[in-house]
């Protein structure tokens, strides 16, 4: 009796599988957001875990919870100990946010031609400005934090059972893998695995580092709230060569409203020095920053690099912008084992092959 399945049924069952994938992603896809941050992060730590692992006599599920509890005590003592000086320089935004109502107020006087063609703009902001606290708003408001509670909830679930129990899921979907296929596999996502090393822990270096040139550079240039300011650009950061652009109009905008310029300049050429200072910083970013610390491992050119960005946050917002550049050569990878086995010629002919499959999973 013959058990093979032909061409026609494996092709059948595979698209019958990849339809009922996307059946089941569009199902839930108001998860994919928790489930990617839960993922990212606990891709993060779980280095640390092992660290631990080996380093200690405890196992791999008591390094997962160390480090777990250890993170969560992290988030806690960061707002006791930055809070202080964050709510100082608030008070100074506030003061500012003032002064640039004043400044529109201003400017809505300005005649052109003899009319008064913005005399309707403050009124339109006060209106939006009141309109914050109306109830419905306010009940939308309270409804949206109450909701976004029980998502961070659910990263944290995801993210502890990721961390404690990733090893045996891991393995256990790598013995559902035909033994022919097994080392294509481990190739596979050995080679992701350096892919999202390399960019995640890249991205919260650049984040760091971007962070504390903004602080510094606007403390430098005597704009307001430099730690408030410094702190923004490096959330901002997070997304690759858009973020460090989008920070330098903020600063010229701070620039533009704030009560003094330093060092006794007209505002308009504060204000160009401002817009030079931080567009510096963004150049400094994306032309050698980024490639130092990435280094040369995700083979893509800056500008591939803005489009891709610019693309995902048109199309998916900012978690997809945050994870395009990994996922795009993620992708390549992928397509190139492809097209190598579609030609019959061994995708990993550079690759050393004298290890078991059992052997290198040991020996991770």
């Amino acid at each position: 009796m013959e058990n093979r399945w032909s061409t026609q049924a494996r092709i059948f069952v595979i698209s019958v599988l990849l339809i009922a994938f996307v059946f089941f992603l569009v199902f839930i896809h108001e998860l994919l957001s928790p489930l990617v941050v839960a993922g990212l992060l606990a891709f993060l730590l779980y280095p640390l875990a092992t660290y631990l692992r080996r380093r200690t006599p405890l196992s791999q599920k008591a390094s997962g919870n160390v480090v777990f509890f250890l993170f969560l005590g992290l988030i806690a003592l960061i707002p006791a100990v930055v809070m202080p000086a964050v709510i100082t320089d608030v008070d100074i935004l506030g003061d500012q946010l003032v002064a640039i109502i004043e400044g529109i107020d201003d400017f809505s006087k300005t005649t052109i031609l003899g009319y008064e063609l913005f005399s309707g703009v403050p009124a339109d902001l006060e209106d939006s400005i009141t309109g914050i606290f109306r109830p419905d708003v306010i009940y939308e408001s309270v409804a949206a934090v109450t909701e976004n509670l029980v998502w961070v909830g659910v990263i944290l679930i995801v993210m502890y059972y990721l961390l404690v129990d990733w090893p045996s899921a891991r393995n256990t979907v790598f013995t559902m893998v035909p033994d022919m296929m097994k080392r294509d596999a481990y190739e596979l996502f050995k080679r992701m695995r350096k892919i999202w090393n390399l960019y995640l822990r890249g991205q919260l270096s650049t984040m760091v580092i971007l962070g504390l040139l903004s602080g510094v550079a606007a403390a430098v240039v005597g704009l307001p709230a430099s730690i408030v300011l410094g702190l923004v650009a490096a959330a901002l950061g997070l997304v690759p060569s858009v973020g460090s652009s989008v920070f330098a109009f903020i600063a010229g905008l701070v620039a533009l409203f704030t009560r003094t310029t330093a060092f006794g300049l007209p505002r308009f050429w504060y204000v160009i020095i401002v817009l030079a200072v931080f567009f510096g910083i963004h150049l400094f970013e994306n032309y050698w920053l980024r490639p130092q610390v990435l280094g040369q491992g995700l083979n893509m050119h800056p500008a591939v690099i803005l489009v891709s960005v610019l693309g995902a946050i048109t199309l998916g917002g900012g978690l997809l912008a945050l994870i395009i550049v990994p996922l795009i050569s993620s992708v390549g990878v992928l397509l190139q084992y492809i097209l190598r086995k579609l030609s019959d010629a061994d995708p990993w002919a550079e690759q050393p092959s004298g290890l078991e499959f059992n052997e290198i999973l040991e020996s991770e």
